[in-house]
């Protein structure tokens, strides 16, 4: 089992079923997702049908569902029934989530049936806004990034932030897109997909630093690979998108149209701004910046949808700060972290990544809580002690949440994709070492079985690294 439930008593007796089970369920668990998830956890021995209720219920046999008491969702697992109970879809999909990952298999003669221990549970998060951040680069098949969403569906995530690295067709220019760009059409399955498993997709797109659509460090630009008059719409070294244009802000809204369009309804959209390498803080430079995020708060606002924004480019580093941990802050002076907080919008969510501070408080989110914005803290897969640092205090001081990020090292970093998501249910257990690796490979297998493909298994396409 992966999560451990905060409010969970055992009761004597087991519960066993295989081949076939009907089940009375609300209409969201009516879905192919789900009754793929139900054969991918009972390891392909059994098949589900519902009868559709109007209630937020998942009921198998006798089992009555148990009262909330000011929990998400409860479970009530007795030998002749189960029931999941709870006041919505998502919170009934995230209970649905819980009961799989307490399937445990056990032989009957030939075969296999699956066995729940008789237990109690009401259980809710500890913090609400569970986020993932995905990047979708050249090199992302979209095996995994279908992968990935009901990986992260089962996790019990809230939120998954899609990333287009130059791999998305576009309406608007032909070149913000690389020749093996997915379309649409490909991608609307995967959002519907996410969507049935209560995961809402938040649109993004840089709208100042990483203009590129590429890692600086390798040097590539989708646009200006493939149309260098295109120059105009860029800084000078193309890193960032000269937003002081008409057209360039012009062209940013469109994209930011089509992205809506495509990632449907939701509360938010994530235009980036981090590493705008070469700015300047002068006052009349502040001024535009600042003007300028307000401008797009303002227009997503009139969709109903919160921008969030990177945090490093208007932190400094004080040195009242610990100086055992390690912060990314890009603001020349407190001067200029004062000046633009003070004419950034409150409209504005603050998503302040800290990938090296291994000590919890993360005292960079204090600075943005004080100054009035809704911040989420933002993991890496930089260690166990970073991860705990950060989540930690989203919990503790009560922050909007966190958005756990992945950037280009799933190979190695999947496992902490779950780390992040137990933490934000419970505690992270620091003895959970390889344990950690191996439920995330069971995980993988019963979201999306890969039928004997070898570079689909587990996370990493190989096994055998060149550097090692």
């Amino acid at each position: 089992m992966i999560f451990h439930p905060q409010n969970m008593v055992y009761t004597e007796g087991c519960f066993t079923f295989f081949g076939n089970v009907t089940a009375t369920a609300h209409r969201c668990l009516n879905k192919d997702i789900i009754k793929e998830f139900w054969q991918g956890f009972t390891f392909k021995s059994s098949a589900l049908s519902i009868c559709e209720s109007g209630e937020y219920i998942f009921s198998i046999g006798n089992a009555k569902p148990l009262s909330l008491d000011g929990c998400d969702y409860s479970i009530n697992v007795e030998p002749d029934g189960i029931c999941v109970f709870a006041e919505n879809e998502k919170d009934l999909l995230r209970g649905f989530m819980t009961l799989l990952d307490r399937f445990h298999a056990i032989d009957r003669g030939e075969a296999l049936a699956i066995e729940l221990s008789c237990c109690r549970i009401k259980d809710k998060p500890a913090v609400q806004n569970r986020m993932v951040h995905f990047c979708i680069f050249p090199e992302t098949e979209i095996w995994e990034l279908e992968r990935f969403v009901r990986f992260c569906g089962a996790l019990k995530y809230t939120h998954i932030v899609l990333e287009f690295w130059g791999m998305l067709k576009y309406n608007c220019m032909k070149e913000l897109s690389w020749q093996n760009a997915f379309t649409k059409e490909q991608i609307a399955p995967i959002v519907r997909e996410a969507n049935d498993l209560g995961l809402e997709i938040i649109p993004m797109f840089n709208h100042w630093g990483h203009a590129s659509a590429g890692r600086v460090m390798h040097g590539k630009h989708v646009v200006l690979d493939q149309n260098p008059a295109l120059q105009t719409y860029f800084s000078e070294d193309g890193w960032c998108w000269d937003i002081r244009k008409l057209k360039v802000k012009e062209l940013l809204g469109r994209i930011r149209d089509e992205l809506c369009e495509l990632c449907g309804g939701g509360g938010y959209f994530h235009i980036g701004c981090d590493e705008a390498y070469g700015f300047e803080y002068t006052e009349e430079n502040m001024d535009f910046i600042c003007d300028y995020l307000n401008e797009i708060a303002e227009q997503m606002r009139e969709k109903n949808r919160r921008v969030i924004v990177w945090g490093d480019m208007f932190l400094y580093r004080h040195d009242r700060y610990d100086p055992k941990n390690v912060y990314c802050c890009n603001a020349k002076s407190s001067e200029a972290e004062a000046y633009m907080l003070a004419r950034l919008s409150r409209e504005l969510i603050i998503a302040d990544w800290q990938y090296d501070a291994k000590y919890a408080p993360v005292e960079t989110a204090d600075v943005f809580a004080k100054a009035g914005f809704d911040c989420l803290l933002c993991p890496w897969d930089r260690g166990d002690s970073q991860m705990r640092a950060v989540i930690s205090t989203a919990k503790e001081q009560g922050l909007s949440g966190f958005l756990h990020t992945t950037w280009h090292t799933l190979s190695n970093g999947m496992p902490y994709v779950t780390l992040a998501a137990i933490g934000g249910f419970e505690s992270i257990d620091e003895s959970m070492g390889a344990l950690l690796r191996t439920y995330t490979a069971a995980l993988l297998r019963k979201v999306m079985p890969i039928c004997g493909d070898y570079t689909k298994a587990g996370w990493s396409k190989i096994q055998v690294d060149t550097l090692w």
